[in-house]
């Protein structure tokens, strides 16, 4: 079995079997673990995330269709996993500080309005930015450290987060909020 492909592990958990269900999470567990921590940095909320990850697949099972190679795949839908963890993570008080940046007055809208809007706004961003803006906003991490962590210069850094809230200011304002 140790020589089953990743396509074939799929293929069988497809059909329910659970043995090879646990030779995938063997196989990719502690190497999605490692980086899913690279971007919340917290291990019991990688663990939460990657147990999340393999319980979809599972719960998910039947409807399988990967078009690319299993890791890839698995990797992208940590990532996604990862960066909705962080989000759901926060609360009003991490936003007033990009409240205040967007120029918006507390008494315009109410929190749970903008909070909708405002995370309505973050989806439609495209990757790199969400990224970015989630670790710097979110999560506090410094340009370098972001830098550093997705090995892309100061400045690529601060062009996405400049890019990211003026994306975020006018896709607000087109919400009229």
């Amino acid at each position: 079995m140790s020589n089953t492909t990743d396509e074939k592990l799929i293929e069988a958990i497809r059909k329910d079997d659970y043995v090879s269900y646990n030779k995938l999470f063997e196989r990719y567990y502690g190497r999605l673990c490692q980086y899913v921590y690279s971007l919340l940095m917290d291990k019991n909320d990688t663990e939460d995330v990657v147990q999340e990850l393999f319980l979809n697949i599972w719960k998910n099972r039947e409807r399988i269709e990967i078009k690319e190679n299993v890791g890839g795949y698995l990797y992208k839908m940590a990532k996604h996993l990862a960066l909705n963890h962080l989000r759901s993570k926060v609360y009003f008080n991490n936003l007033s500080e990009t409240q205040d940046q967007l120029s918006y007055e507390d008494n315009r809208v109410e929190s749970e309005e903008f909070r909708i809007a405002l995370y309505g706004c973050i989806d439609h961003l495209p990757d790199r930015c969400k990224e970015v803006l989630l670790l710097h906003r979110i999560k506090g991490l410094k340009q370098k450290e972001i830098s550093e962590k997705l090995d892309i210069s100061v400045k690529t850094i601060k062009n996405q987060i400049w890019t990211s809230l003026q994306k975020l200011r006018r896709c607000l304002e087109l919400k009229g909020i």
